[in-house]
Formats: structure tokens, sequence, C-alpha cells
């Protein structure tokens, strides 16, 4: 799939268009497609530091539409539209986030 990341903290132009593996879904989690991102403060923040993993996939705040859901998630279905926000990885096609944090 395709992401906004970076390797290295820096100005903007640290930051790629890239192909990055598609996230899995755990058994408490769920998958959205994303469809609309928010840009916030922390995502510049955060690309001052020094991401924990490389590649960082950028935003910690999206909305979009749920393709799976872990075995575990009673309360979230298939096809429902959800807003969720995490510490990442939200500026992607797909993005992996506990059910609880939708």
């Amino acid at each position: 799939m395709k992401a906004a990341v970076y390797d290295n903290p820096g100005p903007p132009t640290v930051l790629r268009y890239a192909d990055v593996p598609d996230p899995t879904c755990g058994p408490d989690d769920v998958l959205i497609a994303v469809e609309a991102i928010s840009i916030e403060g922390g995502d510049l923040i955060n690309r001052r530091s020094t991401p924990q993993q490389s590649p960082w996939i950028v935003g910690y705040a999206a909305a979009g539409t749920l393709i799976s859901v872990g075995e575990n998630v009673r309360d979230r279905a298939v096809g429902r539209k959800v807003t969720a926000f995490d510490m990442h990885g939200s500026h992607a096609e797909l993005w992996s986030v506990p059910a609880s944090q939708t």
C-alpha cells in the first residue's frame, strides 16, 4: 500500500510517498480503508523527532470505512464508517487501530 512516511526527523522535505506493507488486523483491532486524514500539530512536532521505526507512517487521525474487524471486536462491523485516533499510521491507504479508538 502507499503511505506518507519519513525515515529521519527534519523539515517537510524528509517526507516521501512510499510503498509499505499492508497492516494486519489484530484480535482487538479494526482495519480501516482510509478516506480522509487530518493534519494535526502533533504531526509537525513528531516529524522533528526521531521515528520509533523506519519508515515511520505519518499521522494519528483519520476517517474511513471498516474493511475488517478482529475476532474479539463485537461492537463494530465491516462497512461501518468511523473516525479513529492512534499514535501513528493514519496517512496511508489502510490503517489498523484498536477498535476502542474508533
